[in-house]
């Protein structure tokens, strides 16, 4: 454990003594209202100890603001995750002149989701999980839109509204296991709310109504988006079921679909679709939503109808 100008690095594994050794005196009061305890950076929103990883490290993120606006409570903590020593002290020098002196200054190898899992357990809250992306209601199904900053998340979740769908959450959903479940919601501060690049903040219930907007939802779809130019290789499989895996978000498994993004390409009809023939495949037990389909991927020597 390194502990220079303030900073400490915890190295993997520690338990969690080592955690609340680490972190300030009365890190696990309860924060207030409209206030989390744990979360990522986000101006937004008042985090009492904020999460930067490696992702946001490389975006334009204002160290003064990372736990968001009053009434963020004290003590306010950094905690830079996925990341090494070296890195840290990189990061910080290079912020040194915007960091308040008040902030307490950690680091780790270990993912947010994970020191998440541990700082919820630590103060005896619900787990929830947080991810960047735009989460919203397409054809009846839970979908988070996610990419890296300026891919157009906003820009398709706003054609998505102007086509009937609905907002669940811009930029920060929460996501909390119920069941077999996981359901997902919006800070009560964001609710309704879409930034879009070039536009500003929209508040979508004053511009499309009431029916544009839900509460909460089951997260059964996660959607990146990714340049098409980016180097990734499509593969034989890819190409006939579609570029998929899967991802764990509150401790639940869940379905992941990378779209790639080219100019021309219509996002909001391609997340459409994504989400019919989701709809279909969960309807039919997961097999092939067409017998057609499924005959084109049958054996060659069978006769082809």
């Amino acid at each position: 454990m390194t502990d220079r100008d303030g900073h400490q690095h915890l190295p993997a594994p520690l338990d969690d003594a080592d955690w609340q050794e680490a972190l300030p005196a009365g890190w696990q009061d309860h924060p207030g209202e409209d206030v989390r305890v744990v979360g990522p950076a986000n101006p937004w929103l008042a985090t009492r100890i904020a999460l930067i990883d490696a992702e946001l490290r490389r975006a334009p993120v204002d160290p003064g603001g990372v736990n968001g606006p009053p009434p963020a409570s004290k003590p306010r903590t950094v905690v830079l995750t996925e990341c090494s020593a070296d890195e840290a002290e990189a990061w910080i020098e290079s912020q040194r002149a915007r960091l308040p002196g008040d902030i307490a200054l950690l680091s780790t190898p270990e993912g947010s989701e994970r020191v998440t899992r541990r700082l919820h357990r630590l103060c005896g809250r619900r787990p929830e999980d947080w991810r960047h992306g735009v989460f919203m209601e397409i054809s009846g199904l839970g979908v988070l839109i996610r990419g890296s900053a300026g891919i157009g998340k906003s820009e398709v979740a706003l054609e998505l509204i102007t086509r009937g769908h609905r907002l669940v959450a811009d930029d920060a959903p929460c996501f909390q296991a119920r069941g077999e479940e996981v359901t997902g919601s919006c800070p009560r501060r964001l609710f309704g709310l879409l930034e879009v690049r070039g536009i500003g903040i929209l508040d979508i219930r004053e511009l499309f109504g009431s029916n544009a907007l839900k509460a909460r939802k089951y997260l059964r779809l996660i959607v990146d988006l990714y340049p098409a130019d980016g180097g990734r290789t499509i593969g034989p499989d890819e190409r006939l079921f579609g570029d998929r895996g899967s991802e764990a978000v509150a401790g639940l498994s869940i379905p992941v679909w990378r779209l790639p993004v080219a100019p021309g390409r219509n996002l909001a009809v391609l997340l459409e679709a994504i989400v019919r023939q989701r709809n279909l495949e969960r309807q039919r037990g997961g097999g092939p939503v067409s017998e057609r389909v499924a005959g084109l991927l049958g054996d060659p020597g069978e006769e082809r109808q």
